[in-house]
């Protein structure tokens, strides 16, 4: 605080020293708040960066198993339809022999 603020302050004795450190635990406090603010934005920019850590590790094993589960069924239609051909061919021949 400036000299002059400071002197004025104590020429009004108690009611002064009072104003005084009212003022002084205001600065004290907003220094304290900017502190608790940004400890948390850093505490949640840390849970946003694990959080996408998290959901591209279940969408690479969602991928996986999309994958997995259409090549199985690729392969069991494949087997269906060879299936199906020789139980025509069968028929056929049933048919005609």
């Amino acid at each position: 605080m400036p000299d002059a603020l400071l002197t004025e302050l104590l020429n009004f004795g108690a009611l002064g020293v009072f104003a005084a450190f009212l003022a002084w635990q205001h600065l004290a406090q907003q220094r304290r708040m900017d502190g608790l603010v940004e400890s948390f934005q850093a505490q949640l920019r840390e849970i946003d960066s694990g959080y996408e850590r998290r959901i591209e590790v279940m969408r690479e094993r969602y991928d996986a198993v999309i994958e997995t589960t259409r090549e199985r069924c690729r392969e069991e239609k494949a087997a269906i339809e060879a299936q199906r051909d020789d139980l025509q061919k069968q028929l056929v021949e049933s048919l005609n022999g």
